[in-house]
Parts: structure tokens; C-alpha cells; sequence
């Protein structure tokens, strides 16, 4: 009898480590060839954890793969540069931005910044994080070229109507796209008229952005 509980507690510690270990294993960030700019002009190439790219907290790196753990304040990086599959790259730039209020004051007293997926650049350049969950949901940023720091837009939230429905609602958080797109995009008169009207949202601001660039592209 003693030798079979014996086994049983065997067993149990056996399952209780691997399970401890697998979950240590998940836990593990994945690595990312890449480059930090540094706002000093410097440039750190190393491999970046995927588990700190995005917002606040310190990023996480190594110079070489089996090199011990570094971290990067986040006050010091301009722009991470990732190597996707193939010859992809990815931005990410620590981006700083204001409320709509202050962006039409044009005051900075509450600037704010955060590392931001680069869509695109241009004479407006935009900045996306997504989340995924029970949902998508997208936070966006503008800044016009000759700008130091943008505004947020607003939050795009796209989520099914029910757990087995394949209709979605679209919704939105913090939407300003209403107060700001003149500012951002007034000298294009037939665009803020489709803003105006309701025909694009902030849903449609990958959209909105990229054919703004192409009308000034075309005006250049």
C-alpha cells in the first residue's frame, strides 16, 4: 500500500512539473531579428522579444541568441525595425500624440507616447495597434509630416453580434475622427465631404490616410 501511494505522488509531482514547465515554456517570448534607433542617433542591432514591442514597458532584447536578456527604456527608442518573412519589414515607432482637444490648441502639456505599428508615412502618417480578442479592436494615430506628435483618432471595434453569429458590429471608443479631420486633411475638399457625410468612418481610416497621401502625391 505505502508503495502505491508511493507511485500515485510519483505521478502526480511527474505531471505537476511538466505541466510547470510547459506553461514556463509558453510563457517564453519569441525573438525577433531587428533594429532599435535610438533618439541619440544610435542603432542597436540585436533580437527583440515579441512579448514587449508594443506600449510602455520596457523592451526586452539580446545582441546575439543565446546572449543574456537586456532591457531598453522606452524614453530612449525612436523606431524599432523588424525583419518579417522574406524581405518584410516592420516598423514601430515610439510616437507621441495628444487628445483632440490639445491637438487644436496645439499645446503638448499632456503629450503622451507609446510604440506604434507604422501603417503608413506620408503627408499624414498613420499608427495602428490592434488587439484581438473576443473582438478586433484597432487604436489609431495621425500625424501630419512636418509634426513632432499626432493625435488620437479613436478606438475601430469590430466584434460579432453573438457568439454564433457571423455578423459583426462595428463600433467605436474615443471617436474624434469628426473633430479633427479638417485639420488633418482639409486641403483635400472631396475627402472630408465622405467624412463629412458619414461614408467613411474610422473604420475606414487605412483608408482614409492612404488616399489622402495619393491626392497630395498627385498634387506634388
Amino acid at each position: 500500500m505505502k508503495n502505491y501511494k508511493k507511485l500515485v505522488l510519483s505521478v502526480i509531482f511527474c505531471c505537476v512539473s511538466a505541466f510547470a514547465a510547459n506553461a514556463q515554456d509558453n510563457y517564453l517570448p519569441n525573438f525577433w531579428a531587428g533594429v532599435i534607433n535610438l533618439k541619440n542617433g544610435e542603432k542597436v542591432e540585436c533580437e527583440i522579444s515579441d512579448k514587449t514591442l508594443l506600449f510602455s514597458s520596457p523592451v526586452v532584447y539580446r545582441l546575439t541568441p543565446k546572449g543574456k536578456w537586456l532591457e531598453m527604456e522606452p524614453e530612449k527608442i525612436q523606431s524599432i525595425v523588424l525583419s518579417g518573412r522574406g524581405e518584410d519589414l516592420y516598423i514601430i515607432e515610439n510616437v507621441g500624440y495628444v487628445n483632440y482637444e490639445d491637438y487644436l490648441k496645439g499645446t503638448t502639456t499632456k503629450l503622451k507616447y507609446q510604440r506604434y505599428n507604422v501603417v503608413e508615412y506620408g503627408d499624414v502618417c498613420l499608427y495602428c495597434t490592434t488587439d484581438l480578442g473576443v473582438g478586433r479592436y484597432d487604436r489609431y494615430i495621425c500625424r501630419k509630416k512636418d509634426m513632432d506628435y499626432g493625435v488620437f483618432v479613436g478606438m475601430a471595434i469590430s466584434v460579432k453580434k453573438s457568439a454564433f453569429s457571423k455578423k459583426m458590429v462595428y463600433k467605436t471608443k474615443g471617436d474624434c475622427l469628426d473633430k479633427v479631420y479638417e485639420n488633418l486633411f482639409g486641403d483635400d475638399p472631396e475627402l472630408c465631404q465622405q467624412i463629412r457625410e458619414g461614408k467613411l468612418t474610422l473604420h475606414d481610416m487605412k483608408d482614409i490616410v492612404h488616399e489622402y497621401n495619393l491626392y497630395k502625391a498627385g498634387k506634388k
